[in-house]
C-alpha cells in the first residue's frame, strides 16, 4: 500500500503543480475576466458532469468487482449519451452557458464524462498506477495547448483555454479507451448486472457531490460580475491546491476498501489517514501565509490584487476538507452513499440560504465565509456520524499516540 500510496502522492503533485501554471498563465494573459468566463464554463461542465456520473461515477466501483464489466460499461455508455445531453439542453434552455460556445460546451462535457468513466473502470480494475498516468495526461496536454495558444498563436481570449481543453480531453478518452477495451474479456465468468443498485447508489452519492460544489461554487452565480467571480475562484483554486493529500488518499482508500471483504481495520486507517491529510494541510496553508501579497500580484497579474486575503479567508474552508473528504471516500468505498449526502446535503441548504446576504453584505469576502460555514456543518455531521457509525470515541479524533505505530503497519511490504 506504501508504494501505490506514494506514487498517488507525486502523481497528484505534479498534477496540482501543472494546474498551478495554467492558473498562472491563463490569470496573467487571458485576464481576470477571462478567468471569470473560463470558471463559469468549467463549473457548468463540472454540474453536467455530476449528474450523467449518477451511473458512470465512483460509486460504480463498489460494483465492479460484482458485475459483468461489459455491462457495466455498455449501459454506461448509453446512459452517457442521454443524460449529457439532457442536462446540457437545460443549461442552454436558462442560458447558463457562455454565448456561441454551447455546442463546445456540449463535446467537451460529453469528452469528460467519458474519459471520467473510463478512469473510474480502471480504477475499479486495482490498475492504479495506469489511472494516475492518465490523471496527469490531461492537465498536461491542457498545458501544453495554453502554451501553443498564447505563445505562438497570440490568442488572449477564452479560447486559448477552451480549445485546448477540447483536446486534452480527446486525447485522453482515447488512451483510456484502449486501456479498458483490454478488460473486456476478463469478467465473462460473471453474467450479474443490476442497474437498481448502481443507480441507487450513485444518485446518492451525485448528489453529495453536487451539493458539496454547490456549497462553494454557488456563490459564482451570485456574484456581481465575471471579475469577482475571477478573483474568487482564483484565490480558492489556489488554497485547493493544499488539497493534495486528499486527493493522492482518495484512490488509494477506495480501492482498497471495496476490494476487502473483512471492514475491521477500515475505520481506523480511514480516520489516521485523515488526520494526516489535515496536518500536512495545516503546515501547507502555515507556509502560504508566509508568502507576501505582492508576490500573487506578482505571479498573476495586477487585476488580482488583494487576492491573498481572499486566500486566507477561503483557508479555513479547505483545512475541514482535507479532513472530511477521506472519512467521505470511507463511506463510498462501502457504498454507504447515504450518509455523506446527508451531510453535504446539509452544507447546501446552509449555503443557499446564507449565500445571497453574506454575498450583498460583504461581496466577495462574504462568500469565503459562505463556504466557511457550509464547509462546518459538514465537517461536523460527517465526523459525528463516521464515529457513530464505528463506535468510535470523539478523544480518538485528537489522540495521535497510535496513529504513527498504524501507519508503520499499514505501509509495511507486508501489508
Amino acid at each position: 500500500m506504501l508504494k501505490k500510496l506514494v506514487y498517488s502522492l507525486i502523481t497528484k503533485t505534479g498534477i496540482a503543480a501543472i494546474n498551478f501554471v495554467i492558473l498562472l498563465l491563463s490569470s496573467r494573459y487571458l485576464g481576470v475576466s477571462s478567468r471569470g468566463e473560463i470558471s463559469i464554463f468549467v463549473l457548468n461542465i463540472t454540474i453536467i458532469q455530476m449528474v450523467n456520473e449518477v451511473y458512470t461515477g465512483y460509486s460504480i466501483i463498489h460494483f465492479i468487482p460484482k458485475f459483468n464489466f461489459k455491462k457495466i460499461v455498455v449501459v454506461g455508455l448509453i446512459y452517457s449519451l442521454i443524460f449529457c445531453s439532457l442536462s446540457n439542453t437545460m443549461l442552454v434552455w436558462f442560458h447558463k452557458q457562455l454565448v456561441n460556445l454551447e455546442w463546445t460546451a456540449y463535446a467537451i462535457s460529453l469528452l469528460v464524462i467519458f474519459n471520467t468513466f473510463n478512469c473510474v473502470l480502471i480504477l475499479g480494475k486495482q490498475n492504479l498506477r495506469y489511472f494516475n498516468r492518465l490523471s496527469f495526461l490531461q492537465p498536461l496536454l491542457l498545458l501544453i495547448g495554453i502554451l501553443v495558444y498564447v505563445f505562438i498563436l497570440k490568442i488572449y481570449t477564452v479560447h486559448a483555454f477552451i480549445f485546448p481543453l477540447f483536446f486534452s480531453f480527446l486525447i485522453a478518452f482515447i488512451t483510456s479507451s484502449i486501456r479498458v477495451s483490454r478488460y473486456f474479456n476478463s469478467d465473462t465468468s460473471n453474467i450479474n448486472f443490476e442497474l437498481k443498485p448502481i443507480l441507487m447508489s450513485g444518485l446518492l452519492y451525485q448528489s453529495g457531490s453536487i451539493m458539496y460544489i454547490f456549497c462553494n461554487r454557488y456563490s459564482y452565480y451570485l456574484l456581481p460580475d465575471s471579475i469577482s467571480v475571477g478573483l474568487y475562484s482564483s484565490a480558492s483554486s489556489l488554497m485547493e491546491a493544499v488539497l493534495i493529500i486528499v486527493n493522492g488518499i482518495s484512490p488509494v482508500l477506495i480501492s482498497r476498501i471495496a476490494n476487502r471483504s473483512k471492514e475491521s481495520d477500515n475505520w481506523v486507517i480511514s480516520l489516521t489517514l485523515a488526520k494526516t491529510s489535515f496536518l500536512f494541510s495545516v503546515l501547507v496553508v502555515s507556509c502560504l501565509v508566509l508568502v507576501p501579497s505582492s508576490f500573487f500580484t506578482f505571479l498573476l497579474g495586477s487585476g488580482f490584487i488583494g487576492i491573498k486575503t481572499i486566500m486566507l479567508w477561503y483557508a479555513p474552508t479547505v483545512l475541514m476538507a482535507s479532513f472530511f473528504l477521506v472519512i467521505s471516500n470511507y463511506f463510498v468505498a462501502l457504498g454507504k452513499q447515504n450518509i455523506p449526502a446527508f451531510a453535504y446535503g446539509l452544507g447546501c441548504i446552509s449555503s443557499i440560504l446564507a449565500a445571497p446576504f453574506l454575498i450583498e453584505t460583504y461581496e466577495i469576502k462574504g462568500a469565503a465565509i459562505n463556504a466557511f460555514l457550509s464547509f462546518f456543518i459538514i465537517c461536523l455531521t460527517m465526523t459525528l456520524l463516521f464515529l457513530q457509525q464505528n463506535k468510535g470515541k470523539t478523544k480518538r479524533i485528537f489522540s495521535l499516540s497510535s496513529d504513527i505505530q498504524n501507519l508503520s503497519n499499514w505501509f509495511s511490504p507486508m501489508s
